[in-house]
């Protein structure tokens, strides 16, 4: 067998409720752009989305021509990986930054209520993360019309965020910690670094 170590970069965003939605190889920050902005949520509500970077080892003595869609992931070029690593991990945090007063504004606009949010409760100054999940389910039939009803209801998580949380708009540009216009550094060096260490 004929061993190679390849990098590739994942992408995945993470939307409330667990789902989330995985690009599975982006070879540069242009793609990436590219995926944050078709797979985001269509209004400006907080979302996080994690790149990862993975050497892998791959075996150049077998290749594969026709690989189905949902193993293509198993292949790079054709050739099967054997093995792989996660040698490094960002994570981001878009579209915007949204301080405690945006949150609350945000809640009764969308929802027609703050839920147990209290904007008051938060420094006015540090940006928050806001999560907000739907659930809907079947209750009970009504007794009146033998119809079921239906019950709605959310969960809402919000936290401060803190220097290690890095926020950027849709073309990746940094808004927090530091408001610097540019790529973060820390996503220029994941993808400039080829090589694992």
């Amino acid at each position: 067998m004929k061993p190679e170590v390849f990098t590739r970069f994942n992408a995945t965003t993470h939307f409330p409720g667990l789902v989330s939605i995985e690009h599975g190889n982006v070879s540069n920050i242009n793609e990436l752009r590219e995926f944050v902005n078709k797979s985001g949520p269509r209004d400006d509500r907080t979302y996080r989305v994690t790149i990862l970077r993975e050497s892998c080892v791959v075996n150049m003595d077998k290749k594969i021509k026709n690989i189905p869609f949902y193993h293509q992931n198993r292949y790079i070029d054709g050739h099967p990986i054997i093995a792989t690593d996660t040698d490094a991990k960002i994570e981001l945090i878009l579209p915007q930054l949204m301080y405690p007063n945006d949150v609350a504004e945000y809640l009764i606009k969308k929802y027609g209520q703050k839920f147990d949010f209290k904007p008051e409760n938060f420094d006015q100054k540090t940006p928050m993360f806001l999560d907000i999940c739907e659930h809907s389910s079947i209750g009970l039939r009504d007794s009146r019309t033998g119809a079921p009803t239906h019950m709605k209801w959310h969960t809402v998580d919000y936290k401060p965020l803190s220097e290690k949380d890095i926020v950027v708009d849709k073309n990746l540009n940094q808004l927090w910690p530091e408001n610097t216009g540019k790529l973060p550094v820390g996503l220029t060096r994941l993808f400039n670094q080829e090589k694992a260490r």
